[in-house]
């Protein structure tokens, strides 16, 4: 690999930083910038030729990483005053996606199987969120209050791991996002305040081995997603590509919903500070502004790859 290549796959994980944001496919940036091949290639290469995959992969991780923990960063600290323009912005881009979803269901009349997948994944999808909004209303358990205090509530380590999982299996398919699956359950911001805010690991030394327990189980829940679970969808997309990808579409309309339901967006609603109807018009706005850039993106990348394969 040269220098030049170097800097380049560098450049292009930066730009799967912003997959970090809820609703932002990693997947579909990765198509976009034309490093998604590449990064799959590395990842499944892991188990039969590691250095090689590592070498192709520290480049795009670096970047990935860097530009995550600045975008992150950014976004926690606007959360307080502009939350639903921040969650219009990235719905917008998550519709403005969905053209990669709909090229992999593929042009044959929809029939009735791939309706039915459609809709058990708006099911699954929208009641994610659903399911938080209800638990924050009756109070069944939070998230938030389980990360502050994980020693009384050993099961939120646990769940950890699983949503990190599949998380992090969701950052590969192209039209889902990673961050999306942590948002819509509820964890994005308690991850979040582990090491930014008022009550992180930084400010609460209390908080030091918890919240580095609670890290560790995220991680190991990344690699087990990125190791094994990808694997298994990449092999659902090769053999059962109209059949997942239907699937996928649902879960992606269902989750949109769920970006507007869910635990974190909905105590914003009743604040004063963010219920102002300016932000709403504004959001609208930056929703359809972000869906129309996004599709346009997708749509230029789809013609460029048919003229390049027709030289």
């Amino acid at each position: 690999m040269t220098a030049k290549d170097w800097f380049m796959d560098f450049a292009r994980g930066t730009a799967l930083g912003v997959g970090m944001l809820p609703g932002a496919s990693a997947g579909t940036i990765g198509i976009i910038v034309n490093v998604y091949d590449k990064l799959i290639g590395g990842l499944s290469g892991l188990r039969k030729q590691f250095w090689k995959s590592v070498v192709t992969l520290i480049p795009i991780m670096l970047g990935w990483v860097i530009a995550t923990v600045v975008l992150v960063y950014a976004e926690k600290k606007l959360w307080d005053y502009i939350p639903f323009i921040i969650v219009s912005l990235c719905a917008g881009i998550t519709i403005g996606g969905l053209p990669v979803v709909t090229d992999g269901i593929g042009k044959p009349k929809v029939g009735g199987k791939e309706i039915s997948l459609i809709a058990v994944g708006i099911i699954v999808g929208a009641g994610i969120g659903v399911l938080s909004v209800l638990a924050y209303i009756f109070n069944w358990f939070s998230f938030e209050a389980a990360y502050l205090n994980p020693n009384q509530n050993w099961w939120i380590y646990i769940v950890t791991v699983l949503v990190g999982a599949v998380a992090a299996a969701a950052c590969i398919i192209p039209g889902v996002s990673g961050a999306m699956i942590l948002f819509i359950f509820g964890l994005y911001n308690p991850v979040l305040e582990i090491y930014i805010g008022e009550s992180s690991i930084i400010h609460n030394h209390d908080r030091l081995g918890s919240g580095l327990l609670l890290t560790l189980c995220l991680v190991v829940g990344i690699v087990v997603g990125l190791v094994s679970i990808a694997g298994l969808l990449k092999k659902a997309l090769d053999q059962h590509k109209r059949s997942t990808y239907s699937l996928i579409f649902g879960f992606i309309l269902g989750s949109v919903v769920s970006m507007f339901v869910n635990n974190q967006i909905w105590p914003t609603y009743s604040n004063p500070n963010n219920n102002q109807p300016w932000q709403f018009i504004v959001g609208g706005v930056v929703l359809l502004i972000a869906a129309a850039i996004m599709f346009l993106l997708v749509k230029k990348r789809k013609k460029d790859t048919q003229e390049d394969t027709e030289k």
